[in-house]
Formats: C-alpha cells, sequence, structure tokens
C-alpha cells in the first residue's frame, strides 16, 4: 500500500512537473524582430489610419475616369386612369326622376425609354481632373508608407533597448560574481593575515557599487520590454522574450548608392513628387474654368396602352430625340481668376516644398551614412579596448595572486574590463540603430 502511494504521488508529481514547464514556456512568447515589426504594424492606430486614407484614394480615382463617361438612364412604366362616372338625372318607367351613376371610363399605358447625356470642357477640366486624383492616390500611399517607415524604425529602437538592457545586465550579473570573488578573497587574506582590513573595505565597496549597477539593469530590462510591448500594442506587462542578440549585420551601401535609392524610393521624396503633379492638374482645371463646355445628350422612348406592342418599339409609337450645346460662362465675379490664381501660388509653394524635401533627404541620407562608419569604427576601436582590457586584468589578477599587485590596482582593472563591455554593447546598439536609420532614409 505504501508503495502503491509513493507510485501515484511520483506519477502525478511527473505530470504536474510537464504542466508548468508548459505554462512557462507559453507564458513568455519569443519575437524576432521581424515578427514584433509585424505585430506592432496590424495594431498601430496610425499606420491603421494612414492605409485607410491610402484606400480612399484609390477609390476616388473612379470617380476621375467616370467624369469623362456619360450618364445613362433608363425606364419602364405603367399607368392606368379611372374616371368616375357623371352625375346624370333620368326618368324612370314610371316617370320618377332618378340618378344615374354609368359611365366609368379606365385607360391604362405602358411606356419605356433610354437616355444619355454628358458635358465635356474644351480646356480638358476631365483630363486634369483624371491625372490630379491619380497624384492624390499616389501622394497617399507614399504618405502611408512613410507613416509605416517611420513607425517600424521606433519599433527597431524599442527591439535594440532590449537587446541592449538584456546584454548589459549579463554582463553586470557577471560582474557581481567577480566582485562577490574579490571579496571573499580579500577577507581571506586578511584572516589569515596576508592582507590588510583596507583592502576587504575597497573590496566590498567595489562589490556595493556593482551591486547597486545591477538593480540598475536588472529594472532596466523590464522597463526596455515594458515599452517594446507598448508600441506593439500589447498591455505593458505581457510576458514578451526577444531571441536574438546585437550583432554587427552587413553594410553593403555606399554614400552614392543611397542617396540615389533614395531619390528613387523614400516616401517623403516621393509623396511631395505627386503632390506637385497634383498642384500642377490643379492649375490646369482651373485654367479649364475660362473655356466653354460642350453638352450633348440623347433619348428614345415609347408608350402604348397595350404592353405586347412593346415588340415594336423600334417601328412605331416611339419619341427620339438628340441635344447638342455650347455654353460660356462670360462672368462669375472673378471667381474663375482667384481659383486659377490661388492655384498658381499653390503649385510655386509645393514646388518649393518638393526642392526642399529632396535637400532634406539628402542631408538625412549623408548623416544616417557617417552614423553607420562611425558606429563600425566604434566597434573595432571597443573591441581592442575590450581585448586590452582582458589581457590587464588577466595580468593584474595573477600578480595579485603573487602578491606582486595591489587590490586597488585589480578593482581598477576589472572595472575597465566591465567598461569596456559596456562600451562594447553600446557601439553594437549604436551601430544597428544607424543602419536601420539609413535604411529608412533610402526607402528600404
Amino acid at each position: 500500500m505504501k508503495k502503491t502511494v509513493v507510485l501515484s504521488m511520483s506519477v502525478m508529481l511527473f505530470f504536474c512537473n510537464i504542466v508548468l514547464a508548459q505554462t512557462d514556456s507559453a507564458s513568455s512568447q519569443v519575437f524576432s524582430l521581424d515578427q514584433c515589426i509585424k505585430l506592432a504594424l496590424e495594431k498601430n492606430a496610425t499606420v491603421i489610419g494612414a492605409k485607410n486614407n491610402y484606400r480612399i484614394a484609390k477609390s476616388n480615382v473612379w470617380t476621375g475616369w467616370g467624369a469623362i463617361l456619360p450618364q445613362l438612364g433608363s425606364d419602364l412604366g405603367y399607368s392606368r386612369n379611372v374616371k368616375g362616372p357623371a352625375e346624370v338625372t333620368r326618368l324612370n318607367s314610371l316617370g320618377n326622376p332618378y340618378l344615374d351613376t354609368s359611365g366609368v371610363s379606365v385607360t391604362k399605358g405602358y411606356s419605356a425609354g433610354i437616355s444619355a447625356s454628358q458635358s465635356w470642357s474644351l480646356g480638358g477640366y476631365s483630363y486634369y481632373q483624371i491625372k490630379e486624383i491619380n497624384a492624390s492616390k499616389y501622394s497617399a500611399y507614399n504618405s502611408y508608407q512613410l507613416t509605416r517607415q517611420e513607425f517600424i524604425l521606433s519599433v527597431k529602437q524599442a527591439y535594440f533597448n532590449v537587446l541592449q538592457a538584456k546584454m548589459l545586465l549579463g554582463i553586470q550579473q557577471e560582474a557581481q560574481k567577480s566582485a562577490e570573488e574579490q571579496l571573499k578573497i580579500a577577507q581571506t587574506r586578511y584572516d589569515l593575515g596576508s592582507a590588510s582590513f583596507s583592502d576587504v573595505l575597497k573590496a566590498k565597496v567595489q562589490y556595493g557599487d556593482v551591486k547597486l549597477a545591477l538593480i540598475t539593469a536588472e529594472n532596466n530590462v523590464p522597463l526596455a520590454k515594458a515599452t517594446l510591448n507598448s508600441i506593439m500594442g500589447q498591455n505593458v506587462d505581457t510576458p514578451l522574450e526577444v531571441e536574438e542578440n546585437l550583432t554587427q549585420p552587413a553594410f553593403p551601401y555606399s554614400y552614392e548608392d543611397g542617396l540615389a535609392q533614395a531619390a528613387e524610393a523614400n516616401p517623403s521624396v516621393q509623396k511631395t513628387k505627386f503632390d506637385y503633379e497634383s498642384a500642377k492638374a490643379q492649375v490646369g482645371m482651373a485654367r479649364s474654368s475660362f473655356f466653354p463646355t460642350f453638352s450633348l445628350s440623347g433619348s428614345y422612348s415609347w408608350g402604348n396602352s397595350d404592353f405586347n406592342e412593346i415588340k415594336n418599339i423600334r417601328k412605331m409609337d416611339y419619341n427620339w430625340g438628340l441635344n447638342a450645346s455650347l455654353s460660356f460662362n462670360i462672368f462669375e465675379n472673378f471667381q474663375r481668376k482667384q481659383n486659377l490664381s490661388y492655384a498658381k501660388v499653390n503649385l510655386n509653394s509645393i514646388k518649393e516644398n518638393y526642392r526642399q524635401t529632396q535637400n532634406n533627404v539628402a542631408l538625412q541620407v549623408k548623416q544616417a551614412y557617417i552614423g553607420v562608419k562611425q558606429a563600425q569604427e566604434s566597434i573595432g576601436l571597443t573591441n581592442d579596448k575590450l581585448q586590452s582590457a582582458k589581457e590587464d586584468l588577466d595580468l593584474v589578477q595573477e600578480k595579485y595572486n603573487l602578491g606582486a599587485a595591489s587590490i586597488l590596482d585589480l578593482l581598477d582593472s576589472e572595472v575597465s574590463y566591465k567598461q569596456a563591455e559596456s562600451d562594447q554593447v553600446q557601439a553594437l546598439y549604436n551601430y544597428n540603430l544607424a543602419v536601420a536609420q539609413f535604411e529608412q532614409a533610402i526607402g528600404k
């Protein structure tokens, strides 16, 4: 009986451990950078709003093309008229008068017809309208892309912040272990009489400083994760893990290639380019109002009291007509002149904005490119600095073990090594962020 109870408890504990393990693994979802970006884009209201504006602009294209097509109409009708009896005084067979209310008449009829009409501005209003609507569509598309790319950059920065915070936390955890070990060694040497109490105090101070830095690093990780969760549209307390570390991705771009690609793909440049095209079309639309309008309309109709006669709709009981007119606007209280002046002023403003945007993007590309190159050099320098600091630490540690170096020398070497590790992480963070900023500048 006792063996059965023990076996049952063992089986229960085994399955409980499996359930707990599955719960822990499912509680914190591991995200890659691409997954974070995808989830964030799906939930961000600003990006969704920009995308919906583009969809509206796309649907407006139909109205432009519809303006050059005729308006068509058709009808099929039925009518029934009943004429009531008239009151007539008559005499019956006995010679007595009475009211005769007979004589109700009913007439009915059927009709069918089709009509078409269209007006054209001889100044090309419809042509310029189509150009303006298409340019507005592409402007809205690039506005959506601009919003999207700016938001992606913010997601990348938040993601890199999490990676940086995790790596710095790992450095501080190792630093705490080292400081704790040095404190034990100093205390042991003091107990054996081979070190002064001052060495112990220095080791305690170092351990306290490292522990305080560790607390800060531990707090930075959940704060960085909460920021990333917020940008992704999740609850800030949602368990989240990232699957990568900061590395040095390849950078296969030259400055000239970046400038060329930015001129073709940067959404800010493209948006202002199509805004300029839209403004030019608006000038054409305003100028077309000074030209006459040509209108054409036609109709064909049929009517008969017998619906079966509709088979003769082209032979009898039909009417058709064709109308053409040319209309001129002679005076509209200078409204056309005002509209044209406004369109020209707007065109000049947008043209200057287009030129300024091109300059701003070129400057953005240059700044981002220099930032990448500077970050690349920083990574090389921090790698050398880290290697040198590691060699110095090992050398001082050996000397300290042999009694040829003071604990202050050892603690200084550890501080230098920890700082070199932190500088390397910071350089990797700066590099990844600079690459992301460059890719945004060139419209990637």
